[in-house]
This record gives structure tokens, C-alpha cells and sequence, in this order.
């Protein structure tokens, strides 16, 4: 048997979650080694997305159910201790990268990273002037994302669990608040919102966060185990996998910019659960768990921030390989790949030991909950 994580909000360690993480960077890697059209690598940042307010949502409830308070302040030294000391290396080690790769680098692209607008910056600016291939400061969409997010959601914890009956009208406020994300994507596409704008929008792709959220929520109200026996019915995960299946080929560009992202949310949360919380897929759970897929989750966020730099720099050796192999030729692939492959896990194993760790005992000081490697 599997030991399962507990439904309750807590700050235990599930270890499952780092799987994900593992699986959702390796599809964002190959999908950026020339074959975004046949991996689905946006689906990996998803998964990101669903993860972080899984998790993040957890700790904020086990916190006040806890302290009976949430200290928003050192949760924001949090947040700046885990993410800044890396992305300030990869932003340093990218421009480096770009400029000799022939790139136009500029100071509005620097400020969109430090500041997480990057977002906004690739939708209205965009990214890779002055060459053909990849820009590492292209994937810092998602961070401005979520970090605009989390500039947000704490103050709405704090009201929305204020007085009784608080983790239910949380519930329902998210689920309100997914609702109303789908409508405003619908609105922007009829009204000829580019793909590009939905896709990296705050506005249009907090949802893939509020759906991991407001599982943390379901399973904190689960306490006669209804929804986790609905996840654990296989007909409920061969429904979720056939929708995330019609998300990957459909190709019409209405149900891409709208309905493809509430669908994905849907799907994740009872095959989520499935996988961390009861013992349904017992055999997947384990290979989630198991020690290398672990360690690649921890790499995660390094190994998401430096393979960009890593693909500039093998660019710069065998040609823009992220455009497809086709683009460099067969014989030239293989030698792009394995650089890129190679140097992203050297610089994200650097950045995880001699960056990252050496401010563990700082993010413990504002009261993380850290599991030692």
C-alpha cells in the first residue's frame, strides 16, 4: 500500500507532487528542443501552475488553522528567498547567452524579468529580436504570472477565512473565480484577442492556478471522503484523461484560447488526487516517488529557469535546433540535443546546490516547512 498524503491542510512533504513537477519540466524541455508541435510543453507549465496553488493554498490553510492568523509578510520573504537568487544568475547567464548569439537585448526585457512583467512584455513587446531560435527570457512569462498571483491571493485567504463556515465560502469563491477566468477568455477571443494574449495573461491563466487552489480546498471540506472516492473511480480517471487527450489534438483555435484550459484545471484535480491521496494508482504514485523522480522535481524550478540558457548556448555550437530539427539537419541534432540536455542539468544542479540551498536556512527563518534532501 501506498502511503497517501493527508487530505487535512498541513505542511507534511508530498513527495508525489515533486514527481509532477519532474514530469511537467521534462515535457517543457523536449517540447523546447524543436518539437513544441508534437509535445504538448504549454501543458507542463499547467501542471506548474496546478501545482503551486495546490501547494501553496495547503500551507496558507495549515498556517492559520494552526496560528489562526496568516503572516502575509513572511510569506513574501518566502517567496523572494526561494526564487530571486536563482533568477537573478539565470538573468545574468541569459543576457550573457542572447548577446552572443546574436540577440538584441535591452534593458525593458531585463526590467520585465526582475520585476515579473514578462508576461506582459512578451504579449506586447515580444521576445527574440535579432535572431532565429531561442530567447531564455521567453519562458519568464510564467513566473510573472504566478507572481502577480500570489501578489493577490494571500489577502484574499486572509478574508475569505475569517468567521465560520470560511473554508466553504472559500471553496465556492473559486469556484466562482474559475468561472469567471472562462468567460473573460471567451470575451477576449470573440472581441480578437490574439492567442498570445490568452495564453500568457495573468487575467486569462490564473485559473490553471485557482484549479490546484480549490482542490486544496475540496480536499480540506473532504471529511467523509466523497470527492476522494469519486477521484478513485477509474471510469472518473479514464474521463479525465480522455478530455486532456481532446485538449492536445483539438486544434481550433476558439476551444485553444478558451475552453482548452478549464478542461486541463478539470481533468488535474481528480487525477491529482488520485495520484497524492488515496491509493487508486498505487503503481503510478510509486514511480512519482521514486528517488530519481524526486530529485528532478527538486531541480525543477532550476532546471526551468537555465535549460533556456542551455539551448541559446548549444545554438550557438550546432544551429537553432529549437526550431526542429529539420531546421539544422539529422546529423547536426543529435549533438544539439545532448548539449543542451547535458548543460541544462549541470547548470541546474549548480544552481540547486551552490545558489539555491545556501538560502534554505533563511526561508526556515520566515517559517518554511523544508524537507532535507
Amino acid at each position: 500500500m501506498t502511503l497517501t498524503a493527508s487530505a487535512r491542510p498541513s505542511f507534511d512533504y508530498i513527495p508525489g507532487l515533486d514527481g509532477l513537477r519532474a514530469f511537467a519540466v521534462l515535457l517543457v524541455l523536449v517540447a523546447h528542443l524543436g518539437f513544441s508541435s508534437a509535445i504538448p510543453g504549454g501543458f507542463g507549465v499547467t501542471v506548474f501552475f496546478f501545482i503551486s496553488g495546490l501547494l501553496i493554498t495547503r500551507l496558507l490553510l495549515a498556517e492559520h488553522a494552526q496560528n489562526g492568523r496568516i503572516a502575509i509578510g513572511r510569506f513574501y520573504a518566502r517567496r523572494l528567498v526561494r526564487l530571486y537568487p536563482a533568477l537573478l544568475v539565470a538573468i545574468v547567464l541569459g543576457a550573457l547567452a542572447f548577446s552572443l548569439a546574436g540577440g538584441i537585448m535591452s534593458w525593458g526585457k531585463v526590467s520585465a524579468a526582475l520585476f515579473y512583467y514578462a508576461n506582459y512584455y512578451g504579449i506586447y513587446f515580444h521576445f527574440g529580436q535579432g535572431r532565429d531560435g531561442f530567447d531564455p527570457f521567453s519562458i519568464l512569462w510564467s513566473l510573472a504570472v504566478e507572481e502577480q498571483y500570489y501578489l493577490v491571493f494571500p489577502f484574499i485567504c486572509v478574508a475569505l477565512l475569517a468567521g465560520a463556515a470560511s473554508l466553504r465560502r472559500f471553496s465556492w469563491a473559486l469556484a466562482g473565480g474559475v468561472a469567471l477566468v472562462l468567460l473573460w477568455r471567451v470575451v477576449l477571443h470573440h472581441n480578437g484577442g490574439s492567442s498570445d494574449r490568452i495564453y500568457m495573461g495573468t487575467d486569462t491563466r490564473i485559473d490553471s492556478i485557482l484549479y490546484g487552489a480549490w482542490l486544496a480546498l475540496i480536499l480540506a471540506n473532504d471529511t467523509q471522503k466523497h470527492w476522494r472516492r469519486f477521484s478513485a473511480s477509474h471510469l472518473v480517471q479514464a474521463v479525465c484523461l480522455l478530455l486532456l487527450l481532446i485538449c492536445f489534438v483539438a486544434r481550433h483555435p476558439g476551444f485553444r484560447d478558451t475552453l482548452r484550459y478549464s478542461l486541463q484545471g478539470l481533468a488535474l484535480m481528480p487525477l491529482v488526487t488520485a495520484l497524492c491521496f488515496t491509493d487508486a494508482l498505487a503503481p503510478l504514485t510509486r514511480l512519482l516517488e521514486t528517488g530519481a523522480a524526486r530529485r528532478v522535481g527538486k531541480w525543477s524550478y532550476s532546471l526551468y529557469l537555465y535549460h533556456p540558457i542551455a539551448i541559446v548556448t548549444a545554438e550557438i555550437w550546432w544551429g537553432p535546433g529549437s526550431l526542429g530539427p529539420q531546421r539544422i539537419g539529422w546529423q547536426a541534432y543529435p549533438a544539439f540535443a545532448a548539449t543542451a540536455v547535458l548543460l541544462s542539468f549541470a547548470l541546474a544542479v549548480a544552481s540547486y546546490n551552490f545558489v539555491e540551498k545556501p538560502f534554505l536556512r533563511w526561508r526556515r527563518r520566515f517559517g518554511a516547512h523544508i524537507v532535507a534532501d
